[in-house]
């Protein structure tokens, strides 16, 4: 009887465990075709997951072809901005070379109303105009202007083009302007024109002796330019007046147009007899041994000798004679150096002096 009990448990606890067993595997299979579902769906035995490119990596694979798409439109983009870009420049290029023609043009037509020239000469006159604007770094128009205003001087087309260059070299040297550099240039040609300097030795003069003291070729064309005819007529060369100039620049830092307008002034109250009188009461020589007068850097050098031993007062009255009341300081400075055992005066004039080609070099270089 006990035995048939436990045979029955036994039976029954087997068929729930098969119904569980059965249970479980519907479960499984229902998760199977949900899983299949998400995947996009089971093949034939409801056991295969579809290919690569479908579901999910279809997206990934459309997004990877969308970003093709746009790297190939935006290199579209930038190939048409540089052929436009190119195009525009082309098209700016076109129209500065029309106007540069325009104004070339109209610049030789400017400088022929003066020379009057023939189509040839004219032609020939531009190569050397253009030949100078590369040799000295300068703007055509620039070129054109200081032949303009050297063309109205009456020089002939081949002297013009020289004095051209050599303004435009001190323009390159200086940082004048090139209106300013031909008018100091044709101011010191013009008043030095009996010692026959040419315009490229007195920028090679500038040019050494630029190099060698503390002052500037600038300086020494504003100075000239102030006083280069007072100082003619003092009988004052070309070399003295830029030694002076360097002299007196070192000692006052004053700039070339002040110690050219002192000069000026200097020179030319030493030529009154007045002047020259009281000079020579006080001991100084004015004239040479034949009574002929001295230039006026060899009174200024014959003053600066006696001038130390001379009392306060009458050193007051006689560099007021001789300079002015505005112009006393720079007429000390003058005396103190030429008095000087080390006179700058003494060596700016020996480098003034041996001058060569010394504008040109620093051109080139």
């Amino acid at each position: 009887m006990a035995r048939d009990k436990i045979t029955v448990d036994l039976l029954l606890a087997t068929k729930q465990a098969e119904r569980e067993i059965a249970r479980i595997n519907r479960k499984l299979g229902d998760m199977g075709k949900t899983m299949g579902k998400a995947f996009g769906g089971t093949g034939a035995g409801g056991d295969k997951v579809r290919a690569l490119g479908t579901g999910l990596s279809k997206a990934t694979v459309k997004a990877d072809e969308f970003s093709k798409s746009m790297e190939a439109s935006n290199a579209r983009v930038i190939a048409f901005g540089a052929s436009a870009g190119l195009i525009m420049g082309v098209d700016r290029a076109l129209k500065a070379m029309v106007a540069s023609s325009i104004k070339v043009e109209k610049a030789l037509l400017d400088v022929n109303v003066v020379l009057n020239a023939t189509h040839r000469d004219l032609e020939k006159f531009g190569k050397g105009m253009f030949k100078i604007a590369k040799d000295t770094a300068q703007g055509f128009d620039t070129v054109a202007e200081a032949a303009t205003e050297l063309a109205r001087q009456g020089l002939g087309m081949e002297k013009t083009l020289g004095r051209t260059k050599d303004a435009l070299i001190l323009t390159r040297l200086t940082g004048m302007n090139a209106a300013d550099a031909v008018k100091s240039l044709t101011a010191a040609v013009n008043s030095f024109n009996k010692e026959g300097v040419t315009s490229a030795q007195i920028i090679n003069r500038m040019a050494k002796v630029d190099a060698a003291f503390a002052v500037s070729s600038e300086d020494l064309a504003k100075a000239i330019s102030r006083v280069g005819a007072s100082a003619v007529s003092a009988g004052v060369n070309m070399n003295e007046l830029m030694a002076i100039t360097t002299a007196v620049q070192q000692k006052t830092a004053r700039g070339g147009a002040v110690i050219g307008n002192a000069f000026k002034t200097i020179f030319t109250r030493l030529q009154r007899k007045d002047v020259l009188q009281n000079l020579r009461n006080l001991g100084v020589a004015v004239t040479d041994f034949n009574g002929n007068a001295l230039s006026g850097i060899q009174v200024l050098q014959n003053l600066a000798k006696e001038f130390d031993g001379l009392g306060k007062a009458t050193q007051a009255s006689t560099a007021e004679q001789v300079a002015g009341v505005f112009q006393v300081n720079i007429l000390k400075a003058a005396l103190t150096d030429l008095s000087s055992a080390n006179s700058q005066y003494a060596s700016s004039l020996r480098v003034a002096s041996s001058a060569t080609n010394e504008a040109y070099e620093r051109n080139e270089q």
